[in-house]
């Protein structure tokens, strides 16, 4: 987790994906969220997610602000989400 942390520290993203390919790593997604609110960084950076097993109710519950469930769907919210 730390390695996320610093990252976003180091880079200053506006957006940051998260994408899970099976449900055992889904609440790995849940953690990031948390470390980022924890370090006073979520306020500054939108986290989206995405993946297989990932849905919408599941992105508004881990408290995610976007959720795409392909490719491209993510890629126009990302584009919202930092205004292009």
């Amino acid at each position: 987790m730390a390695s996320v942390r610093d990252k976003v520290k180091e880079i200053k993203p506006q957006v940051l994906g998260l994408s899970a390919l099976l449900t055992t790593t889904m609440p790995e997604m849940k953690r990031v969220i948390e470390e980022l609110d924890a370090q006073g960084l979520r306020k500054s950076v939108k986290v989206m997610v995405g993946g297989a097993p990932v849905d919408r109710t599941f992105a508004e519950k881990i408290g995610a602000d976007g959720y795409g469930a392909n490719a491209a769907e993510a890629v126009e919210l990302a584009r919202r989400f930092s205004g292009v």
